[in-house]
């Protein structure tokens, strides 16, 4: 399996992938940043870095990009064969189909673990610079990472949906407006902070993120966070299934 990751990793190698991977993770930095902008406290004193403010609106900025962004990865890695009518000699290989089908969903997942850890590459340094001039809780820097951790572990969850569209459709076309219809509803469910927007499956890695934010209205997040777990659960299982069947059952001439 670990050979087969490394091949599709190759393959992207000259692709605008790794430039994907940056065009995602840049916006939730630049929106950290603004946080160094001069402020002051209601008694006129200059204000500190308040992280768990940073970490929040990365995590924002980062959730509500995550559906189109994430979406277009998977759906160029599993349509690249087809566009470039190379299907025939991949299905060819003396290698199960599930294999390379995992493998091809294993670099997204790669793929998707660098771009949110690299979204929240400039509030770790500013937590570390900010170490130096005032009293930094390491807990907050805790939470901000393992919010991080489960918001890009939920975005996973999705993935297989946006991959098996793309094998129906043969185009990475198909995923990219999944990817974006996602996005909007996705922006217009954390406009709104509540809670309901959980049982959208592009809308749960919004969850860990809420729970960093701060003056905002209380909500029953376990009411619906549970239900949103199982849907996406479902979500990602059945359209896994999908993904192996349909791989496994396809014509050796497709794309052709």
């Amino acid at each position: 399996m670990i050979d087969l990751v490394t091949a599709e990793m190759m393959k992207l190698k000259h692709t605008k992938m790794y430039g994907l991977v940056l065009l995602g993770a840049i916006p939730a930095n630049l929106v950290t940043l603004s946080s160094f902008l001069p402020r002051v406290t209601p008694e006129g004193a200059p204000a500190g870095i308040d992280l768990q403010d940073m970490f929040y609106r990365q995590g924002m900025t980062m959730t509500i990009l995550a559906p189109f962004i994430f979406a277009l990865m998977i759906g160029y890695i599993v349509s690249r064969e087809y566009q470039e009518r190379t299907i025939n000699q991949l299905f060819a290989y003396p290698i199960p189909r599930v294999r390379i089908l995992l493998a091809k969903l294993a670099t997204a997942l790669l793929l998707i673990a660098v771009t949110s850890a690299l979204s929240c590459t400039s509030v770790v340094a500013a937590a570390l610079v900010a170490a130096f001039k005032q009293s930094i809780d390491f807990e907050t820097i805790l939470s901000g990472l393992r919010m991080n951790l489960l918001a890009c572990l939920l975005s996973f969850g999705t993935v297989p949906l946006a991959a098996a569209i793309s094998m129906v459709g043969r185009s990475v076309i198909p995923s990219t407006v999944l990817g974006a219809f996602a996005a909007l509803v996705t922006l217009i469910g954390e406009m709104g902070h509540g809670a309901r927007g959980f049982l959208f499956p592009w809308l749960m890695p919004y969850w860990p993120v809420r729970e960093l934010g701060q003056g905002l209205a209380p909500i029953d997040a376990e009411a619906y966070a549970m239900p949103g777990l199982i849907i996406l659960s479902l979500t990602f299982l059945a359209s896994l299934v999908f993904c192996m069947i349909y791989y496994e059952k396809a014509e050796i001439h497709s794309g052709s």
